[in-house]
């Protein structure tokens, strides 16, 4: 495990909780969406694990974006890590995940500039964070930069869509118009030299999620994986509204 240095968040992010939106604070604590993570999301990462023939069990990994911590018990549970980290940017959740008690190094830091050393984790999850950030591209590479090469990065965030609904039916944009659209993240995710294996649709199209391998398709094969692994060309990539294996 890498040492942790504590990040000063941003002016805008704890002094101004609007900078995330007071609504995305509710929704994010909230038990819907607990039960989505437990019974939607984090399966369909452990299912393109499978598809890949990747284990995550006694590698160390990265909670990205953590919030209040709920996502850090499913994550010990199920992939069963050597060590876990985590952070958020905003210190009252820091707090919050630290009191769940997981084993796991929670501080508080912003996705755009980490201070941690390059290549410090085996694998990463980045759960809906992105699109909080005006410099989503400065994120996604940070997140590169500190998986090791041949570490797998699991994604889902919504694209350009769905914050249009949100907005239409709350009457407020989430995430200070920092959204983008699921070719874009693509494009940026080859920049930053992350290979997509698996990607599926969820929530009827308006999220996407992503498994992705720091260099794939140029690195040795990865640690975790029982096969040769590539990129996937997009006629491979499956489209329509996918469920959990």
């Amino acid at each position: 495990m890498p040492t942790v240095k504590q990040s000063a968040p941003g002016p805008d992010r704890e002094s101004h909780p609007e900078a995330i939106g007071r609504h995305e604070m509710r929704i994010m604590n909230s038990r819907g969406r607990e039960l989505l993570l437990k019974y939607w999301d984090f399966p369909v990462f452990a299912s393109a694990l499978s598809r890949c023939g990747l284990t995550l069990e006694g590698k160390s990994l990265l909670d990205a974006g953590c919030g209040s911590g709920y996502s850090l018990g499913l994550i010990w549970e199920r992939f069963r890590p050597a060590a876990l980290a985590a952070f958020d940017v905003v210190p009252s959740q820091v707090e919050a995940a630290r009191k769940r008690n997981t084993p796991a190094t929670v501080f508080v830091a912003d996705i755009t500039s980490l201070e941690l050393p390059p290549e410090s984790f085996d694998a990463a999850f980045v759960c809906g964070v992105l699109h909080h950030c005006r410099e989503w591209r400065k994120g996604l590479a940070e997140m590169a930069r500190v998986l090791k090469r041949g570490g797998v990065l699991l994604i889902e965030e919504p694209g350009v869509a769905h914050l249009k609904f949100e907005r239409m039916l709350t009457g407020k944009s989430p995430s200070l118009d920092a959204g983008f659209s699921f070719e874009a993240l693509a494009a940026e995710m080859h920049r930053s030299g992350l290979g997509i294996l698996v990607q599926r649709p969820l929530y009827f199209g308006l999220f996407r999620s992503y498994l992705c391998v720091k260099g794939a398709g140029a690195a040795q094969d990865h640690y975790a994986f029982r096969r040769p692994v590539r990129a996937m060309n997009s006629g491979e990539l499956g489209s329509g509204q996918e469920v959990p294996a």
